[in-house]
Parts: C-alpha cells; structure tokens; sequence
C-alpha cells in the first residue's frame, strides 16, 4: 500500500519518537534496577534500611499495580495477599529451620498466588466499584482473622521468634544472624526477576495481549473467543504470587510479622505509593515507593503530623503530575516540543 506523500513523513517521525521512547524506558529501567543492585556500596546502614523496605514495598505496589494497570480493576483488599504470604512465610521459617529460605520464600508465595486465584472467581467477576467494594471486604476479613486468632498470628503482638539462628540459603550454605546489607541483597536477589519475569508475560506474551485486550475491550475479546474470565483470573493470580513474594520477604527482613502488614491502611498505602511513582510505566510503583519512604522518614523527623503534610503532597502531585513522577520527563517533553510548535 502506497502512503501518501505528506502522511509518510508524519509516520516516519511517529515511529522514531516511539523508538525514542522505548529507548528512553530501557535506559531508565536499567540506571533504576542498577541503582538497587549496587545500593549497598554507596549508601549507609540506615539509609539502606530505608531502601529496604521501600523496594519490598515497591514489589507490593507493582503486584498491585498489574491488577491496576493491566486489567483496569482497583483492589482495595491487595494487603491480604502480602499479609498472608508474611504470616506463612513466619510459619514456615518456625516449623522448618533447615529448608533453604528460597524454597519457603516461593512456597509462601505460590500459597498467596493459589488464594488471588480462588478468590479471583468471586472478585473479577464483578468490575468498577462493586470489584473494589468485594476486595476490600475480602481485605477486612483476613485482617479480622489475624487479628483474633492469636494461638496462630499472635493477634496485636505479632511474631517474632520466628527466625531460626541461621537461614540455610542453600544446601550447605548458611547465613549466620544476617546484617541489614545481607537481607537487602537476599530482597534483590528475590525483586529483580520477579518482577522482571512478570513483566515479561504481561508486555511480551499472548496472554499479556490478551490480558490488556480485555482491559481495552472486554466484549470484543470475548466476540474473538478469548476466555474472559479466565484471563482476568489467571492475571489477579499473578498479582496475588508478586505481593505474596513481597510480603514472605518483608518476614525475613524486619523479623517481625503483625496486623500491620495485612491491615487496610496498608491497601490505601500502596495505592498512593502507585500514584506517586505513575502506574503507566511498569516501574513507576517501585519509584513511587521509594519517594514514599524516604519522604515519609525525613518528614516524620521533622513533624509529629508528617501524615498530612505528606497528603498534601500526594494532592499536588495528583494534580499536577497526573501520570506520577515516571511521567514527568514525557509531559515536559511534550511541553517543550508543544513550545516550539508554537
């Protein structure tokens, strides 16, 4: 087919901003991934608790932002996936000191990935609000059994004898009272092809086609033969495998496991961590994350009331970047471009 003269060179410089921007997102994914990878050199034993717990955090907000951003479905309940996995991670670790911690890691896990997928029959059958309202039902029901069966979860207390005196990472390969350096490099080890993988089925497999075909147009999907249900399924199971891979990791980090990291506040949490750091580029919650933490710990330093201060900066940030900070460098290119156009 012959393109016409004036639309050729349009599509040709569409093609190359495209490249551009895929160029642009691979940079931007390896200097973030590498930044993580290389923390412990640079950064202090306080500063690197930090990032600690906001990468495991950030893994949660992915998880949740799969559901998000590829399925279009708003989950206020995904803290139930991350608090089940933490508890039986805390279990597994008690009952089972000898079995390398990989193995209970993904067992925790594959248990809170088995959970998404039987409660996903009852929840991605509903869509808008009436999904978010059963998630969030489903989120106070678990938090309510942590909260009172205490022979189990330890209620309000927690757990926190859970950590055998040595964590057997492989056959012969002990980790003896680990520094915080150490669990940050187990959490890297773990985070990186997680997420990495689960990127790789959503943006370049049939079923992440399939999935985001869905979110765009569920009728005509189903009109080409596609199993709607299961697809959406099979996508909140995946989800539910990411939180709990973060929540058995969160067990082994802090050592400790309450009603903290299953509670509704932790739901609302990783919601705003996603808006920070922008749900439509596939890292922007883990980005989101770590300005979360790191904002939080430096205000609470200086306030009592850094809760609201950070709220009003959520708002701005809301209102004036509606894409996150992972957006900002587009829409200041589109501006300067916009400029010079003008």
């Amino acid at each position: 087919m012959t393109i016409p003269g004036k639309l050729g060179p349009v599509l040709s410089a569409l093609d190359a901003e495209r490249g551009r921007g895929r160029a642009g997102e691979a940079l931007a994914t390896f200097l973030l991934l590498a930044a993580i990878a290389g923390a412990p050199w640079f950064l202090s034993e306080a500063a690197l608790n930090d990032l600690s717990q906001a990468i495991l955090f950030g893994l949660f907000a992915t998880s949740f932002n799969i559901v998000f951003k590829y399925s279009g479905l708003l989950s206020f309940g995904h803290a139930a996936f991350f608090g089940i996995a933490a508890y039986g991670e805390a279990l597994l670790l008690e009952a089972f000191p000898a079995v390398p911690v990989p193995l209970l890691v993904l067992a925790a896990a594959a248990g809170a990935g088995l959970l998404g997928l039987l409660l996903g029959h009852v929840c991605v059958r509903r869509a808008g609000a009436y999904f978010s309202m059963t998630t969030l039902a489903i989120g106070a029901f678990f938090y309510t059994v942590a909260f009172k069966w205490h022979a189990v979860t330890g209620g309000t207390d927690g757990l926190s004898t859970f950590m055998p005196t040595a964590l057997v990472l492989l056959p012969g390969w002990l980790l003896a009272s680990p520094s915080i350096a150490q669990t940050y490099e187990l959490s890297v080890v773990f985070l990186i092809p997680v997420a990495l993988a689960a990127r790789l089925v959503l943006e370049r497999s049939s079923f992440g086609n399939a999935v985001q075909m869905i979110r765009q147009n569920e009728e005509r999907a189903a009109f080409l033969g596609y199993d709607t249900h299961r697809v959406k399924l099979g996508n909140y199971g995946l989800a539910a495998f990411v939180a709990g891979t973060a929540g058995a990791l969160w067990a082994i980090v802090n050592g400790f496991v309450s009603t903290d990291s299953i509670d509704l506040t932790l739901s609302t949490t990783v919601i705003i961590m996603t808006f920070i750091g922008g749900s439509q580029w596939f890292w922007g919650p883990l980005l989101g994350s770590i300005i979360y933490v790191f904002g939080s710990d430096r205000l609470s330093a200086f306030t009592p009331h850094w809760q609201l201060w950070m709220g009003l900066v959520f708002i701005l940030l809301v209102l004036v970047f509606p894409r996150g900070v992972a957006g900002l460098p587009g829409m200041l290119f589109g501006k300067l471009i916009g400029g010079r156009d003008g």
